[in-house]
């Protein structure tokens, strides 16, 4: 029985051994799940619009300046709306007292009055029961300083609302534009190895009729295998820059295409930003002085400070007490402990100064004029950086257009090589390598075709930032979708 029990394991692992190779003769094994492309197909329009609507920063920023511009509601309702306070008291306690001063304090309470003749621990009832208006309209300009603080932080919020739009949506169209060049590299791949496939065809023609020596069609079989390693990873960057593209535009972890239009195709586009960028108005300076703002009304709210304080306070109150004076010329019904009787009113202007804190404003003053400064100096840094990328960008897109125009040459150059390399060879007169190279070079060339031709639009991209304004940019992105689709109708 345990003979029979041991060979039965034994013939499972044997079994188990030999399925996996079984199965890979059989059929392909699949180790991963393959990436299933959804219809969500992008366009560089639709990238930046998606974008500006589900990316999470874009969210965070509007939620920011929503926040600021209730607080410019909640800074006047804290700066105009008076101190109202309605208060009861019911309290048991004795009231022996003498006359004295102290200071204010919860630990002491008052006990005004007269007191009894005899100190006595026998407690009575206290009641008291009013409200407070408590109303400072003026203040010398204060109330105004605070609140045109909290404006300035809502145009900072709003200002760094802007930059952050056009920096995600920059960024979204560069990683577009980046996936694009994957793309094309994939198709570029995909048509080297069919032109090594061919070749390969060839060569083996050739060596099994007795023309061509057997290393030639192992060193063909040698560059298609390499040709079909480089597709692999063409596909592997183009799945890696998809995965960039759909976290960019805020759908990270969604699988999705894109749809490239006629941008790749148009390789001398015109420069859509026609005027010169004006530098102050870019999201990036309007932060800058933004914060500048900020800071100047945080000095103006102190410059307001050393003022003396005007309150106007009003009232109404009821106390109630069983203690009965010494005089006897108060009554003071039991109830009264509970619910107070007698009624009192007040009204009073309170005038407060306190003179020592000119020490903390003119301290907090140098700190601020500091910060000032500061924020200063990094809106000329902004300019200056504004500036130094506009001459990058009009140097790229001067470049990339004169790169655009000569690449169909060199392609065109490329591709007769490797005709002329191939005819060569099947008349006798090259070997594999040189075919090879010049295939290769082929290769190359079309892929440095396909990275111009979205450079291009990658320079105009970044001058579009440098200006602050994507929608010409974006109006010659559509324009050359809409042409190619007018095309493929016609």
């Amino acid at each position: 029985m345990r003979s029979k029990t041991t060979r039965q394991i034994l013939s499972a692992i044997v079994l188990l051994i030999s399925l996996p190779n079984q199965a890979l003769g059989e059929s392909n094994i699949k180790l991963r799940p393959e990436i299933q492309l959804n219809e969500t197909s992008l366009t560089l329009v639709g990238a930046v619009q998606l974008a500006a609507n589900k990316y999470p920063q874009i969210l965070k920023q509007q939620a920011e300046l929503e926040a600021a511009k209730r607080n410019v509601t909640l800074q006047k309702v804290k700066e105009y709306n008076p101190t109202a306070l309605l208060s009861y008291q019911q309290v048991d306690a004795t009231h022996n007292r003498l006359t004295q001063t102290l200071f204010g304090s919860a630990v002491l309470p008052t006990t005004p009055g007269p007191g009894p003749d005899n100190v006595r621990f026998g407690a009575d009832a206290f009641s008291a029961a009013g409200f407070i208006i408590d109303w400072a309209p003026i203040d010398f300009g204060l109330h105004k300083a605070r609140i045109n603080y909290s404006k300035a932080e809502m145009h900072f919020a709003s200002a760094n609302y802007d930059l952050t739009v056009l920096d995600v949506t920059v960024q979204a169209a560069a990683t577009f534009l980046d996936a694009l060049i994957m793309k094309e590299q994939v198709g570029v791949a995909i048509a080297n190895v069919q032109r090594f496939a061919d070749f390969s065809k060839v060569v083996h023609a050739q060596v099994d009729a007795g023309l061509k020596a057997g290393a030639d069609a192992s060193l063909a079989d040698s560059q298609l295998a390499n040709a079909k390693n480089d597709l692999i990873r063409a596909r592997l960057n183009y799945e890696l820059a998809l995965a960039e593209l759909a976290f960019r535009v805020g759908i990270g972890g969604t699988s999705i295409e894109i749809n490239p239009g006629g941008i790749s195709k148009l390789t001398q586009p015109d420069d859509p930003q026609k005027t010169a960028p004006t530098f102050t108005n870019h999201p990036l300076t309007l932060a800058k002085q933004s914060l500048v703002n900020v800071r100047m009304a945080n000095r103006k709210i102190l410059e307001k400070e050393y003022y003396p304080k005007f309150r106007w306070l009003g009232g109404v109150n009821l106390r109630g007490t069983t203690f009965k004076t010494n005089r006897g010329d108060v009554e003071a019904p039991g109830i009264s402990g509970l619910f107070p009787t007698i009624p009192n009113w007040n009204v009073g202007l309170v005038i407060d100064f306190p003179f020592f804190e000119i020490i903390r404003i003119q301290a907090e003053k140098k700190v601020v004029d500091q910060q000032i400064n500061s924020a200063q100096q990094s809106y000329a840094l902004a300019l200056q950086q504004l500036k130094a990328e506009d001459v990058q960008a009009r140097a790229r897109v001067k470049a990339s257009l004169e790169l655009a125009a000569n690449m169909p040459i060199q392609v065109e150059a490329a591709n007769l090589a490797a005709q002329q390399a191939q005819a060569r060879y099947q008349a006798g007169l090259a070997t594999v390598a040189q075919v090879a190279e010049a295939n290769q070079i082929l290769a190359d060339s079309r892929v440095k075709e396909a990275v111009t031709n979205v450079g291009v639009w990658k320079a105009l991209l970044a001058n579009a930032a440098v200006h602050g304004n994507l929608k010409p940019f974006l109006g010659a992105a559509a324009q050359a979708t809409n042409s190619m689709y007018k095309t493929g109708t016609e």
